[in-house]
């Protein structure tokens, strides 16, 4: 007997066919064309790197969501989990003499062992930008407003939100009171999985005033009105003058995104997972819809901590597959690079007229149309089949056209037959 295989993906994992392939193409090629245009130049990572790249900065979640293993060398390597580590190591690597800043952005697949969910695989697909070497909140405002600009260019913009907060404020805090670097990440986290209650009496084994602080600001939300955005700076002032800094960087962030169109609201109790972060932070969110499907900050230590000199940067990645779906929840059709154009067979009549029918598929192709080869099979079968699967010409090749320099050009929607020369073709099949 045969062995048999089993033919499903491993959990977690999907076979990605037409249309949804073809989607997340076009999804992917106009984030390319937007980013370029923005003056970002591709790169593209390993997929596999050092474990310790990402395990060192990366934050509790991802640490434990890692697909992690030693190769044949012994070495202990993880697949990518996110992009930002690798475009660091890649900044460190090769890029630290070049004039700053350096804008980087790339397309790629990701990793993550997480219990599979509605819009969470086990492998997923990012595109983001990585900005390098600018230090002020421009910069942030920068990849916020392409990133918005990105779901303007897809038609999405009104079914968005951008969540905005700062991990500035909170390292600013935490380094005023001491804490060391290890429980901040671990606060931070608490922060983000809103597990408050935990991170306060963490913050309380720290310093009382600390946990009142903290907790006054989870109170107050958002700083979207002059009063909100007082009472906190108020606040901060008194207890860092650094925090209160970070929470003028938000409202100018804030500000500038909703001058530019974007739906945008503050929240002073919001945390991100990676733990790299340092200042502005923001996802995009869809009302409605269970998880972020974007999202970035600052993260002004990540790559000295790698060994290099300290250089601020700022990025944000998008979920592709994530907004795939939402834009379906939402019931708009996604975007295509083109047009379909109409789907002709080239069909041949026997092995004789082979090269000319590949040289008729090849002027097809070249003029637009969609053209596939068929042949060596009773015409009375194949073109009902044919018109079943969404071809609207059958361009059909004999030993007399092929003599002649003609075709016969077969409209399967309208059933009509007519003969052309080649130079005619393409008026025949507007």
């Amino acid at each position: 007997m045969k062995p048999r295989v089993n033919l499903d993906p491993l959990r977690g994992f999907r076979d990605i066919l037409p249309p949804d392939s073809e989607e997340l193409t076009s999804l992917a090629y106009i984030f390319r064309r937007l980013a370029r245009r923005r003056g970002y130049r591709e790169a593209i990572p390993p997929t596999l790197e050092r474990f310790e790249l990402f395990a060192l900065k990366s934050g509790e979640e991802i640490r434990r969501s890692m697909y992690v293993f030693r190769d044949k060398a012994g070495r202990e390597v993880a697949m990518r989990p996110e992009a930002t580590a690798s475009i660091a190591r890649i900044y460190l690597k090769h890029l630290r003499a070049q004039p700053k800043p350096i804008r980087l952005y790339y397309v790629i697949n990701c990793f993550r062992y997480e219990e599979p969910q509605y819009a969470r695989y086990r492998e997923f697909f990012q595109a983001g930008v990585e900005l390098i070497g600018e230090k002020a909140p421009v910069g942030d405002v920068e990849v916020a407003t392409l990133l918005y600009d990105y779901y303007r260019e897809i038609g999405f913009e009104r079914h968005i939100e951008i969540v905005a907060g700062s991990t500035g404020v909170y390292r600013a805090l935490f380094s005023r009171y001491n804490v060391p670097e290890e429980l901040q990440d671990h606060i931070l986290h608490l922060m983000d999985k809103k597990e408050y209650e935990a991170a306060l009496s963490k913050l309380r084994e720290v310093s009382g005033e600390l946990a009142d602080i903290a907790s006054r600001l989870w109170s107050i939300g958002s700083i979207d009105t002059e009063a909100s955005y007082r009472e906190a700076y108020s606040l901060l002032r008194v207890a860092s003058e650094e925090a209160a800094r970070h929470l003028e960087e938000l409202r100018f962030f804030a500000r500038v995104l909703a001058e530019q169109g974007a739906r945008i609201r503050t929240d002073l109790s919001f945390a991100r997972g990676l733990a790299y972060y340092t200042g502005i932070i923001f996802e995009v969110k869809v009302p409605g819809f269970p998880v972020s499907i974007a999202g970035g900050g600052r993260y002004d230590t990540l790559i000295g901590l790698y060994g290099g000199e300290d250089m601020p940067a700022t990025g944000f990645a998008i979920g592709l597959d994530r907004t795939l779906i939402a834009l379906k929840d939402a019931g708009l059709e996604p975007p295509l690079i083109e047009k379909p154009s109409p789907k002709v067979a080239v069909v041949y009549l026997d092995r004789d007229v082979v090269s000319y029918a590949l040289r008729v598929q090849r002027l097809l192709s070249s003029w637009g149309f969609e053209a596939s080869l068929h042949g060596e099979r009773k015409l009375g079968r194949l073109l009902p089949r044919l018109a079943e699967e969404g071809y609207r010409y059958a361009v059909i090749v004999g030993r007399r056209e092929a003599e002649e320099g003609k075709v016969s050009l077969r409209d399967l929607a309208a059933r009509r037959q007519v003969t052309v020369s080649l130079d005619r073709l393409p008026l025949e099949l507007q």
